[in-house]
């Protein structure tokens, strides 16, 4: 698999980066969007703090980390704080978040509101696994156009779009999905 394109950043770097992109959103709440897995590095603890000390439109943080172990450090005092894995909305909110920013609330908004209204997020973490194992980006983008939204589903490389088999893979497991929930 091919890996996200990154440029590592030391700790002053990444902080003067987030730094300026705060001043040129004031004074618009400025959100820090942690996601490792994408990235390639977490953002400190450290700059996180710095920041929030010299940008005062710093609102939270969008953490699409899992486990929840790689989220919790992040639920800091003063700061909201979003989950992005499905599977651990539950989790956050019971320790604090704020509430779920998701991916997969692009073509299932009811799923993901309902994990966040009852404060259960089994059936959204299962079908985000569902999602997962049919390239779950390509996947979305196949599922919002079968809604009748006008866009493409083309796929930029790495990515890319479904094959016609795959998507009636997709939407055959979506179907036994939503017959057995």
């Amino acid at each position: 698999m091919i890996g996200p394109p990154y440029f590592p950043l030391d700790e002053e770097s990444l902080f003067q980066h987030f730094a300026a992109a705060a001043r040129a959103c004031d004074p618009l709440p400025f959100y820090i969007y942690e996601f490792e897995k994408v990235s390639g590095y977490t953002v400190p603890l450290t700059v996180v703090e710095r920041l929030r000390g010299s940008a005062g439109n710093l609102a939270g943080l969008k953490v699409s980390d899992a486990p929840f172990s790689k989220v919790r450090p992040y639920l800091i005092d003063g700061l909201d704080v979003f989950v992005g894995a499905e599977a651990l909305i539950e989790e956050a909110l019971a320790a604090g978040a704020a509430g779920a920013v998701s991916g997969l609330a692009s073509a299932f908004p009811d799923v993901v509101s309902d994990a966040v209204r009852t404060a259960d997020s089994t059936r959204a973490g299962q079908l985000r696994a569902l999602l997962d194992a049919h390239q779950r980006l390509a996947a979305l983008k196949a599922v919002v156009a079968s809604k009748g939204v006008p866009f493409g589903e083309d796929m930029r490389a790495p990515l890319r779009s479904l094959t016609d088999e795959e998507r009636l893979n997709l939407f055959s497991d979506l179907e036994g999905f939503f017959e057995a929930s």
